[in-house]
């Protein structure tokens, strides 16, 4: 990390104020370190009174609070700020900065004569981008990235390194993706007929909207005869996957290994966790959340958390059936304790015979 002063860093944020910081224009910070951390010159954080005790024998220069946690805190030097975690975002980006688009193309790209590139977007080795490709301004595009014909990509586009972009697909600006993952391949869909899976085309496309961010490893399908469509704001983990003509809402987020069957509508604001798997044509309606290994076979009823396998129930039902579960396993203990008291005061019970 670069050296600077915490005044440099308090003017960074907006709304912050300083406490018990005699000098912050000489107060050096190199630095950001977990609360424990046993060093020097470091800026650490408390997103919770949950961590007030260990802040208080914390060797940080200064702790990033806010004004409830702060009066916890009264006596260090304390950086109060409206958003913990927004302030350590512009903290984090001002020791780390992103990668500049600085507008560089690897002589080893290669790039059909009929693409259009924006202004700064930098391209790296061995990048393929196929005919009438529209890529927008500031853009990065990694090493290994394949874009086919017709493809747009809009403004400040980060590309992971080996990602594909089949032919059509359609990305907003602000769009992150990192290493490996694939839009635009074809749907799962086949038709069995005279002994043999027989593939339906596929020839829908992929659109994505704006501030969309996914990770590693991740696929997106085309659709069938119609689009496959995310939403603005959208966050998604390493490993998922969107299956064809899914309907994906704003500002989603879905955990790793979770997957979208064919056809699934997700409304804004939806949490899936990791492991969950969502059967075809499922609905999820605005502000659902399905907790991570849940596995869907038929829409939910209404807005909940929803949790367990196949079930469909909310979290309230479904701890009512671990509790039912846990006492169908011990009811043979059950059955025995209850002959053995009947043995010992005499009742005589019959067996049934059915």
């Amino acid at each position: 990390m670069k050296n600077t002063t915490l005044q440099t860093l308090s003017n960074l944020i907006e709304g912050a104020k300083l406490s018990n910081c005699a000098d912050p224009s000489s107060m050096k910070i190199d630095k950001v370190m977990p609360l424990s951390s046993d060093t020097t010159g470091f800026l650490s954080f408390v997103s919770s009174k949950a961590f007030v005790k260990e802040a208080k024998s914390s060797k940080a220069v200064v702790l990033v609070v806010n004004a409830e946690i702060a009066e916890s805190l009264a006596d260090k030097p304390l950086m109060i700020v409206p958003n913990v975690e927004l302030a350590l975002i512009k903290v984090l980006y001002h020791f780390f900065p992103l990668e500049i688009a600085d507008g560089t193309i690897s002589p080893h790209a290669v790039i059909a004569a009929s693409a259009k590139i924006g202004e700064n977007t930098k391209i790296g080795h061995f990048v393929t981008i196929g005919e009438n490709v529209v890529i927008g301004k500031n853009c990065i595009i990694s090493d290994g990235v394949k874009i086919e014909h017709d493809v747009t990509i809009g403004d400040n586009a980060r590309i992971g390194m080996n990602c594909v972009f089949y032919h059509g697909t359609q990305i907003g600006s602000d769009f992150v993706v990192f290493g490996n993952s694939t839009f635009g391949g074809d749907g799962f869909g086949f038709s069995f007929f005279n002994g043999k899976h027989n593939k339906l085309p596929q020839i829908g496309r992929v659109v994505i909207g704006d501030d969309v961010e996914v990770g590693s490893n991740c696929t997106i399908d085309r659709g069938a005869l119609t689009d496959t469509v995310i939403g603005n704001g959208c966050k998604f983990d390493n490993m998922v996957h969107i299956a064809h003509n899914c309907k994906v809402g704003n500002n989603v987020v879905i955990a790793g290994q979770s997957g979208l069957a064919g056809s699934v509508t997700i409304g804004d604001n939806v949490l899936i966790g990791g492991a969950c798997a969502i059967s075809d044509h499922i609905t999820l309606v605005e502000g659902t959340i399905i907790a991570g290994g849940t596995s869907l076979r038929t829409s939910p009823k209404g807005k909940d958390v929803y949790i367990g396998w196949d079930l469909g129930l909310n979290y309230p039902d479904f701890q009512k059936y671990r509790v039912n579960i846990k006492n169908l396993v011990n009811l043979n203990k059950w059955i025995k304790r209850i002959k053995d008291i009947e043995k010992k005061v005499g009742i005589e019970a019959e067996e049934s015979k059915d």
